[in-house]
């Protein structure tokens, strides 16, 4: 029994001698991606992750201001001889389709997302109209010139009882107003 903890004190003692091996520091570089794009299909795919879900239909240009560098793009693009460019970012709930000019200004951009959460006020617009009616689904359109939002509205189909419609929810800032089709 002596031997065996002797034996143990000393397995012990070894194995933690070797286990204090000193390793050199390790360097990690980091590259970011390139936005070159593939000369072949005149393309580019790049994937950006939402740090939280809903980020980007929640408010699509916002997320593209801070997540895409146009400038980046530009420069890493500037060998080619492009007048303007296309960008679309896609989720599945929809896209924003982007048009950019030759210095990184934005022209002009659509959005299209489906069964997003509306607006309270846009909600209670429908539901004081239809008071039985439930949402069942919705659409979700938008334009821009610029960063300044022309035209949002929204295609709502409701169920009341067994029949089914659809609606045309508008947004003029911030106001809602109903148009059946």
């Amino acid at each position: 029994m002596k031997k065996l903890l002797i034996c143990l004190f000393l397995f012990g003692f070894i194995s933690t001698g070797h286990s204090q091996i000193l390793l050199k520091e390790a360097k990690v570089d980091y590259k970011p991606e390139s936005m070159k794009i593939d000369p072949s299909t005149n393309s580019l795919v790049v994937e950006i992750k939402e740090k939280v879900a809903g980020d980007f239909q929640k408010d699509p240009l916002d997320f593209m201001r801070r997540q895409f560098d146009i400038q980046k793009f530009i420069v890493d693009n500037e060998d080619s001889d492009y007048d303007s460019y296309f960008v679309n970012f896609k989720s599945n709930k929809g896209y924003l389709a982007a048009k950019f000019d030759e210095t990184g200004d934005l022209v002009s951009s659509f959005q299209k997302f489906k069964n997003i959460a509306l607006p309270e006020s846009a909600r209670l617009s429908i539901l004081a109209k239809h008071r039985d009616a439930s949402i069942v689904g919705n659409k979700y359109y938008a334009s821009t010139k610029g960063w300044d939002l022309t035209k949002s509205h929204y295609i709502v189909k409701i169920k009341d009882g067994d029949k089914t419609r659809r609606v045309r929810v508008d947004n003029n800032r911030g106001l809602y107003t109903l148009t059946s089709l």
